[in-house]
């Protein structure tokens, strides 16, 4: 067998990066839930993503999870 390598011990600092010190995941979903409910009435899916950039099947979500819109029937 040949020789072994030495123990070569980790880096520290390694780890997680540390959080952005302005950033808030809730408020900025409590701000796409509110602007998409605001746009809600007699709006499709569509147009309320193409308004907030946002993918149709978020605003689905976001206006569902926060009881503004039912589950469409099944036919």
């Amino acid at each position: 067998m040949g020789d072994k390598r030495p123990y070569k011990s980790r880096k520290t600092g390694i780890g997680w990066k540390p959080l952005k010190s302005n950033y808030d995941a809730a408020a900025i979903l409590q701000e796409q839930v509110e602007a998409a409910m605001a746009i809600y009435t007699n709006n499709s899916f569509q147009t309320i993503a193409d308004t907030l950039s946002l993918n149709p099947i978020k605003v689905r979500k976001l206006l569902i999870e926060y009881s503004t819109v039912a589950e469409p029937p099944n036919p």
